[in-house]
């Protein structure tokens, strides 16, 4: 009786992970609910929670969801051979399959469901027709200039140190939180070191977001004026804004809301990312107008860079690219571009604009 009460809650879990997986839950929905209403109180309880410790504590539960599936199938192979069955094997797959489904649950339950949410598209004021090779080419123009600009004065302000929480930056993200009806502001994660850090910089990534404690997890070779948009961009995966795009268009508009050398270091990430949509010759010559100081920097990121090893990298975007189209991002890793659809677009790169007033949806 105790057994079958164990496989009836094994078969409740693993039934319930299917139907989370197919279910198609209006994003309308996701949003009142999920989003501007359970999210937020939970994201304040777990990064609070993790904020208490320095070490990473997805680091952890890897380390410790590895043992517990090492150890236990150890013990069913032994039992498979002792017994000479192959039900010990046939019983491990099944309580593997129900840990892979606990695990999904936690993570749609702890941050997935933003993945369902409303198009950034539905809820700002967003012109498709505005976006042209014309208006690529002078938000990439734009973005050298300010580059230019903003230089000096985030040089002599000086960048934040790797595991800093700048005040500056944190107030701008919660303003643009409140443009966009967020109920309440996010609690900052604190960057941490991770053992996946070794990949990071095999892989080419920048830091990520720990889904299951709302962690931020920063790759610790960022530069100085790297690290003050990446972090704004983790800070919006925090905030709920799952798809990268999504991320790194808050992310921008954070920085660029904050200290001068978070303006900086947006404008610097968008010399790169405007001019990567250009073609070579008309990237080569908006880029001449690039300054020596922000040419160094750039020249110091792509040094950084050379650590990639690049089977690691593509096997790392792969995967990251199906886990994307899983979780209903059509466009996969490709939705990286999509962020200068959405700068040039809107109005966001012009004088502050409230872009969901009051929290209000379509």
């Amino acid at each position: 009786m105790r057994l079958s009460l164990r496989f009836l809650a094994s078969l409740l879990v693993v039934g319930s992970a299917a139907c989370a997986a197919s279910l198609r839950i209006p994003p309308a929905i996701v949003e009142r609910y999920y989003a501007r209403g359970y999210y937020p109180r939970l994201q304040g309880f777990l990064t609070d929670a993790s904020n208490r410790v320095s070490v990473a504590l997805f680091d952890v539960a890897i380390v410790a969801a590895g043992v517990l599936f090492l150890g236990a199938w150890i013990i069913w192979i032994r039992g498979a051979r002792r017994q000479r069955s192959l039900w010990p094997i046939l019983r491990g797959a099944w309580w593997t399959l129900t840990g892979v489904a606990v695990i999904y649950l936690w993570f749609l339950e702890a941050w997935g469901l933003n993945y369902r949410r409303q198009p950034l598209e539905t809820v700002v004021p967003f012109d498709a027709a505005r976006v042209t090779p014309i208006a690529v080419r002078e938000l990439a123009e734009r973005a050298v200039r300010e580059a230019n600009t903003t230089y000096q004065a985030a040089h002599d302000a000086g960048f934040p140190a790797i595991a800093d929480v700048p005040a500056p930056l944190v107030g701008a993200l919660h303003a643009v939180e409140k443009d966009f009806g967020r109920s309440r502001p996010t609690l900052a994660a604190h960057p941490k070191h991770s053992m996946l850090s070794p990949f990071f910089r095999a892989s080419g990534v920048s830091g990520m977001l720990g889904p299951m404690f709302l962690e931020t997890l920063i790759n610790p070779d960022l530069t100085g004026p790297e690290r003050p948009v990446v972090l704004a961009h983790e800070w919006a995966h925090l905030s709920g804004f799952a798809p990268e795009s999504d991320a790194s268009f808050i992310g921008y508009l954070a920085a660029l809301r904050a200290d001068p050398s978070a303006q900086y270091s947006a404008w610097l990430g968008l010399v790169s990312e405007a001019t990567s949509q250009l073609q070579p010759v008309t990237r080569d010559l908006v880029l001449k107008d690039l300054g020596p100081g922000p040419r160094a920097d750039l020249q110091a990121i792509n040094k950084r860079l050379e650590a990639l090893v690049r089977p690691v990298e593509r096997a790392a975007w792969s995967t990251y690219d199906r886990m994307l189209k899983s979780q209903g991002v059509p466009e996969g890793v490709q939705s990286y571009s999509r962020v200068i659809r959405l700068l040039i677009g809107t109005d966001a790169l012009a004088p502050r604009v409230p872009y969901a007033k009051g929290g209000a949806t379509p």
